[in-house]
């Protein structure tokens, strides 16, 4: 899968975090942390997604952003948290957090909360659940799956986003404000068996 050119530029040498990692995955994994890592690179030019996928893009956000997604997500967060739920926990991808500076918070078997400020964080592969809150969001997916996302109640400037259109860095003037009300959204196809209800609660 190809990420945009509004892939956003992470960089390594902050500590990190991954999930519960067994030791025993370490060499499987080698090759997809190496992919992981041209990500911090910047990205020349714009891709298409692949067939089925859908792109979603936010800058300066304040509120929430929730996906349940198969995909590609990168992102930064000026303060506040996210919370990754890994729902294929076995198979040869890790979430990658950086400059969390609060202790993690585990939640129920597979979730992850991360909070701080200047977050940033990348997950490349495999099916997760996602929970983004706070300010400075920046976000940019390209992904099969659902998603929902508000602006905060005491936003002023609630920063823009925008679904299968415009790169936010790039071109603001073509997205839209964050909604005041909840936005439920579906990327591309969708999963099968997933429906563009609600995705589920961050816990």
């Amino acid at each position: 899968m190809i990420l945009p050119a509004f892939t956003l530029s992470l960089h390594d040498h902050d500590p990190r975090h991954t999930p519960r990692a067994d030791t025993a995955t370490v060499i499987r994994k080698t090759l997809a942390l190496l992919g992981l890592l041209v990500l911090a690179l910047p990205v020349a030019g714009v891709a298409a997604p692949g067939a089925g996928e859908g792109t979603l893009s936010v800058e300066d956000g304040q509120g929430k952003v929730t996906l349940q997604a198969r995909g590609g997500v990168i992102g930064r967060l000026e303060r506040g948290s996210v919370t990754i739920y890994d729902l294929t926990p076995d198979d040869a991808y890790d979430p990658v957090v950086f400059g969390d500076d609060r202790p993690v918070r585990f939640i129920g078997d597979t979730g992850i909360q991360y909070g701080g400020s200047a977050l940033r964080f990348r997950l490349i592969g495999g099916r997760y659940r996602i929970v983004i809150e706070g300010r400075g969001i920046d976000l940019s997916v390209v992904a099969k799956g659902v998603g929902s996302i508000t602006a905060g109640a005491t936003a002023i400037d609630p920063g823009v986003y925008s679904l299968d259109g415009a790169d936010c860095r790039n071109d603001r003037a073509s997205c839209l404000p964050l909604p005041a009300i909840t936005k439920r959204f579906q990327l591309g196809g969708g999963e099968r068996g997933e429906k563009p209800a609600r995705p589920a609660a961050d816990g």
